[in-house]
């Protein structure tokens, strides 16, 4: 199983073609897209519409992450030892991209080196977050529940993910 580093203590789950589409249409030019994420309204707009999630406060480690949907499960439950609900994603190229928070100051060093692409079939998700330790790893499950339409956003954007 891949595993990529948490750069600057935090990860970003994003949809790559609709973060291009948002940053376009919105005329927010340059590579250093964490900006939009910490100095203005975009970061907070980018995630409540699925397009990019953050997971902040994660201890410096590699971490492998894994897609689940509906019912499946990666995680036991005596396994996860953090959890977050009420994440909202959306897809329209049949895949989901990890990659270390640290990368988005400079999106031009994004490759398959440091990031992690999963298959995902397009629409919108509810996500679950789900933190722990499986056979000796560390790992995210990002449980996907797949719906019709943009489901309701509560996704605690403070929440930190340090786990033994």
């Amino acid at each position: 199983m891949k595993k990529i580093f948490s750069e600057s203590k935090g990860f970003v789950i994003f949809s790559p073609q609709l973060l291009a589409k948002y940053l376009q249409e919105h005329n927010l030019p340059g590579n250093n897209i964490l900006k939009y994420f910490v100095e203005n309204e975009h970061g907070d707009e980018i995630t409540k519409s699925g397009i990019a999630i953050p997971i902040i406060g994660v201890e410096e480690d590699h971490y492998a992450f894994r897609v689940s949907v509906n019912d499946e499960k990666i995680l036991n439950d005596d396994e996860v030892e953090v959890e977050s609900r009420g994440w909202v994603f959306q897809t329209v190229n049949n895949e989901v991209k990890i990659v270390g928070i640290g990368y988005l100051k400079d999106i031009t060093s994004i490759n398959d080196e440091n990031s992690i692409t999963l298959s995902l079939d397009n629409g919108w998700y509810a996500l679950k977050i789900r933190g722990g330790n499986k056979n000796g790893e560390r790992v995210f499950e990002l449980h996907m529940e797949k719906q019709d339409m943009h489901p309701a956003f509560s996704g605690d954007v403070t929440t930190e993910y340090y786990y033994g």
